[in-house]
């Protein structure tokens, strides 16, 4: 199997926070070669080791956000809000949220050499996510937080009102797959 990759647009953040950050003691986390990436460019359109993304995931939300899943969250609606209104603004432009929903899907899965999403859409306002990954990596429980938070951010930026995702399934706690119930009103 090849090796998994992910595109520097997915690791352009957590580089940017390690940097700001140099206080924390990040060492516990990375090696000296995952330094050197750190220290590099990050291009956004570069492919990246899948296993250096996971680990600057999880050093972030280890020492920036305390192992807050809710933090995670939150910096996935601002990173989101970020990449909506910069790179993929044409996701939330007069779709609707189910279209730029199952649009993103599609492109969300382009940033990775390998996918793990499926789009099911129940109605016009209620579609679900199935992210099947890896069962055994805790970097699962951060990544599915933060992947919530843009969800948050492209609902609202597609005109959904009082939107609403739900944890139906966790692959961490034994689920065949993680599954975001998304509505919206």
């Amino acid at each position: 199997m090849a090796e998994r990759k992910v595109k520097g647009t997915m690791i352009i953040d957590y580089v940017r926070m390690i940097r700001g950050n140099k206080h924390l003691k990040w060492d516990q986390y990375l090696t000296p070669d995952d330094w050197k990436m750190v220290m590099q460019r990050i291009l956004p359109s570069a492919w990246y080791p899948l296993e250096f993304y996971r680990k600057v995931g999880w050093a972030t939300f280890k020492l920036i956000g305390k192992e807050n899943p809710e933090l995670a969250r939150l910096r996935g609606r601002i990173r989101g809000k970020e990449l909506f209104q910069e790179t993929y603004k044409y996701l939330p432009k007069d779709q609707g949220p189910a279209k730029a929903l199952e649009r993103f899907v599609s492109m969300y899965s382009s940033l990775f050499n390998f996918s793990s999403l499926q789009f099911k859409k129940i109605d016009d306002k209620h579609v679900k996510i199935r992210h099947d990954y890896d069962p055994n990596d805790p970097t699962n429980v951060p990544y599915c937080y933060n992947f919530m938070g843009h969800l948050d951010s492209l609902v609202e930026m597609a005109g959904g009102q009082n939107g609403k995702i739900t944890l139906l399934s966790k692959q961490w706690e034994g689920a065949p797959a993680t599954v975001f119930d998304i509505t919206w009103e």
